[in-house]
């Protein structure tokens, strides 16, 4: 694995309190705004612009090794699998953009730096 974007991700993942904001998370309220048609047409649209980029098979095999930490590491803080679910979903996002060169996406001007805040997007 020699993508150091990647990597820089899952270093800061793996930062002991990286996840801690989501003990104080509304988990009702956050997941109720994530499904207002804004964020959700923004989180679709990217999705569905990331889904036909063909990524090197070394960084697709990485970025489903972060999906699951996100998953595994958040779960542990807020023990709710659907906001761990989103987490790991927005990883996914997160990375993929990363790996095509999309420094402008939405997925790293939003998604990335609200979690590197502290912060659940929504």
């Amino acid at each position: 694995m020699n993508n150091k974007l990647l990597i820089e991700v899952d270093e800061a993942m793996s930062a002991p309190k990286f996840f801690d904001f989501l003990k104080s998370l509304n988990v009702d309220n956050a997941l109720d705004s994530r499904d207002q048609p804004d964020f959700d047409e923004r989180w679709m649209n990217e999705f569905n612009a990331l889904e036909i980029i063909r990524l090197k098979n070394s960084d697709a095999v990485f970025i489903d090794l972060l999906r699951e930490k996100a998953f595994k590491l958040s779960f542990k803080v807020i023990n709710n699998s659907e906001i761990s679910s989103c987490i790991s979903d927005d990883v996914d996002l997160i990375a993929k953009s990363l790996a095509s060169g999309n420094n402008e996406s939405w997925a790293l001007n939003y998604l990335w730096i609200s979690y590197k805040n502290g912060i659940f997007p929504d």
